[in-house]
């Protein structure tokens, strides 16, 4: 697919799993400010009056990392990982929107590295078993790929998921998702066409407000 050196693989997971880290705990700051507030019975009323963990307006913030497989490269595209950042609302209790932007690596067998970062916008249908959330989800957007010595831009980016989430306070919820994420490269001449498809298995954080 299309561009990219060699690099220095550990290098590159440290950096990820650093800015994801310190996102995550941003966020947990936030909770800690939110706290005083969850206590004053608010909570309670919502409780009462509802017997959905989620109404209309609600929000989350998502961090994930995961593990990602390429699944078409005939094994010249070798495991790689990717990190994930996204925010998403709730239109209905079930349904909600969200944009979700990624980065994400595979090595090949030659040393080098693929890259790419793709933003989406999806929708998600979330049930509910009392604290138990499953969200699915269907995605399409753009990526940015690059390999060697070349990069493609705009490219196409559909994405589709399930997972499930344990609510364990109010605020946070901890849960595994997994996705497939199919990445098109179209030329003007079709002999240079490609298809990504990557499988991924995601460990993933929710802030909820």
């Amino acid at each position: 697919m299309s561009n990219l050196g060699k690099i220095d693989i550990k290098r590159l997971t440290k950096k990820l799993c650093a800015c994801f880290v310190t996102a995550f705990f941003c966020c947990a700051a936030l909770s800690a400010e939110a706290g005083d507030d969850y206590d004053d019975g608010t909570d309670s009323i919502k409780s009462a009056s509802s017997s959905n963990l989620n109404e209309v307006g609600d929000q989350y913030i998502k961090i994930g990392l995961m593990v990602t497989k390429p699944l078409n490269f005939d094994g010249t595209l070798l495991l790689g990982g990717a990190g994930e950042l996204g925010y998403h609302r709730f239109i209905t209790p079930n349904l909600l929107w969200g944009i979700d932007v990624s980065f994400g690596y595979n090595p090949t067998i030659g040393e080098n590295i693929f890259t790419y970062v793709p933003l989406t916008f999806g929708m998600t249908y979330q049930p509910t078993i009392k604290k138990i959330e499953i969200p699915l989800t269907a995605s399409v957007g753009l990526a940015m790929e690059n390999y060697l010595s070349k990069t493609y831009f705009p490219g196409l980016a559909l994405k589709g998921g399930a997972g499930v989430f344990y609510r364990a306070t109010p605020s946070w919820s901890f849960g595994v998702e997994g996705q497939f994420m199919f990445l098109p490269q179209w030329y003007s001449n079709p002999d240079y066409n490609d298809y990504g498809l990557f499988g991924s298995v995601e460990l993933a954080a929710r802030y909820h407000f």
